[in-house]
Formats: C-alpha cells, structure tokens, sequence
C-alpha cells in the first residue's frame, strides 16, 4: 500500500535554529578563546609579580651592603652593634624576597605553559569546528582541561 507522508496542500517543513545565532559547535572554541584571554592576562600578571619580587630583593641587598660598609667604617661601638642587627633582619628579608622571587619565576613558566596549551586548545577547537571532526574536538577539551589545570596551579 502507497503511504503519503505529505500531501500537495501541506506547507514545507522548516527548520528551527537556535534564536541566539550561536551554534553549539562554536561554543568550544568561544569559551577555549575566553580561557586563552584569562591565561594570558595571568600570564602578565606573574610576570609583572616576578619582576616586582626581583626588584625588592636588589633593594633590600643594596640596603643589606651600605650597613656592611657603614658597620666597617664606623668607630662607635653601639651603632656597630645597631649595624650589625640590622644586617642580619636585612639579610634574611633579602633571602626571603629572593625565594619569592625564584617561586614567581617558576609560577611564570608554568602560565606561559598554560597560557601555550589554551592557545593550542583554541586553535584545535577553530580546526574541529571547519573541519568537522570530532577527534580534534576533544584534543581541543583535553588541551583545554591540561591549561586551566596549570594556570590554577600556577596562582598557588
């Protein structure tokens, strides 16, 4: 028997598209973009706090020889003494400000790492997305998921 799925008086059937234009394909690579923007600016963050950690720990040894030269010329023995104590509270700021230092430097590196595997993420997501491949599409998570997991690392 002939079965008629339509008739000649039925209107065509229309497709219904999401109303805000936004195809979920393109969702991955819009949020991985967006990750990549915040890697980046953290990027700058730690780097511009590295920089600043460098910068106090070269003022405070600075400070640190200026009181070992003061303490060697100095002919009172009180401000000797006064001398020698502020060396010491001198001395171990400056070794704390270097460790802090060394700790930004390596919190640097592992941002330029993370913010490296989002950009990566993005432009597998961009390639997924054209390409139509849903292989790239979870390399693109999976190096999407391995740059936050760092970047949060990072700030720790």
């Amino acid at each position: 028997m002939l079965r008629r799925d339509s008739s000649l008086g039925d209107p065509p059937v229309e497709r219904v598209h999401d109303a805000s234009g936004v195809d979920r394909r393109a969702l991955i690579p819009i949020i991985v973009g967006f990750l990549t923007a915040a890697s980046v600016l953290l990027l700058i963050y730690q780097e511009n706090r590295a920089v600043q950690y460098r910068i106090e720990a070269t003022e405070v040894w600075s400070a640190y020889q200026v009181k070992i030269v003061k303490a060697a010329i100095e002919e009172d023995p009180n401000l000797k003494a006064q001398y020698a104590e502020e060396q010491d509270v001198l001395r171990q700021h400056a070794q704390d400000l270097r460790e802090k230092s060394s700790d930004a430097r390596q919190a640097v590196m592992i941002s330029a790492v993370a913010a490296l595997l989002l950009l990566l993420g993005g432009a597998t997501a961009v390639f997924a997305l054209f390409a139509n491949s849903i292989h790239a599409g979870y390399a693109c998570v999976l190096l999407g998921v391995i740059g936050v997991g760092l970047g949060v690392r990072a700030l720790f």
